[in-house]
């Protein structure tokens, strides 16, 4: 009686550990049968259903990430890339700045290097041109959600249909609060601001088109980069606060 007894109060043993047990048998040894023998073949059972279930658990959110929606991840990319061009060229016209007696382009004579004649006039393209020894690339020139323009073969040699940008002739020098350049689909008081000189005054009421950047965001907005490098994605009910942050009655934008 207390032979079967014990044996059966004997737990199953897993199938590795039973050919463990054949294995000692078919070598000559005998096989004591442990507790913790028994127990280390458990804990290994329990070792390989976890690593089964990770392999399930990862199998099934690779499925479930090639599933989902990918259309919002490109549009965003595209915007990415547009404020990254815009920060770049901020940092070019910063260096430019350096090198030319603490003056921006626009506020040099074109006999000295500058393009202060054209960008009086509200002609932008000039001002791009000035930085193409610090950007080598005339791709960063055109936002790439921008449908009207198009990529120049020469930064050197830009128009305005190569320019995506406005630049604002009025930047103050290493102020975070001060716009350098910024996509140049303005509204200014309900109206389109058109290419060339615009002159901006604090009473208006700035916002943006829907022009750029629309299948990205719901709502209409666009890039700024500032005098101190830095840029900024803004929406267009909040542009006017970031105009007016700047402290001018006044301010000069040339618009490509």
């Amino acid at each position: 009686m207390r032979r079967e007894a014990n044996q059966s109060s004997r737990q199953p043993l897993h199938p590795r550990c039973a050919g463990q047990k054949r294995a000692c048998r078919r070598g000559g040894r005998s096989y004591s049968g442990s507790t913790h023998e028994n127990a280390s073949c458990q804990k290994g059972s329990q070792r390989t259903h976890a690593d089964e279930l990770l392999v399930v658990i990862a199998v099934i959110v690779i499925l479930a990430a090639m599933l989902l929606p990918t259309s919002g991840g490109p549009r965003r990319a595209r915007v990415a890339i547009c404020m990254n061009n815009q920060k770049q060229i901020a940092l070019g016209f910063i260096m430019w700045k350096s090198d030319h007696g603490d003056q921006f382009p626009w506020q040099v004579l074109t006999t000295n290097n500058g393009t202060m004649e054209s960008s009086d006039r509200g002609y932008a393209a000039p001002d791009f041109s000035a930085v193409a020894d610090y950007i080598k690339n005339p791709d960063v020139f055109v936002c790439p959600t921008d449908e009207a323009k198009t990529e120049a073969t020469n930064s050197a040699q830009l128009h305005n249909q190569n320019v995506s940008y406005f630049v604002a002739l009025e930047a103050a020098t290493n102020s975070a609060v001060s716009i350098l350049t910024g996509d140049r689909h303005l509204q200014a008081n309900g109206n389109q601001v058109k290419p060339g000189l615009f002159v901006y005054s604090n009473n208006f009421q700035m916002s943006r088109t829907r022009e750029l950047h629309t299948k990205s965001y719901n709502a209409p907005c666009g890039v700024l980069s500032f005098a101190d490098g830095h840029d900024e994605m803004v929406r267009g009910d909040h542009l006017n606060s970031v105009f007016q942050r700047q402290g001018m009655v006044f301010s000069r934008l040339a618009v490509p």
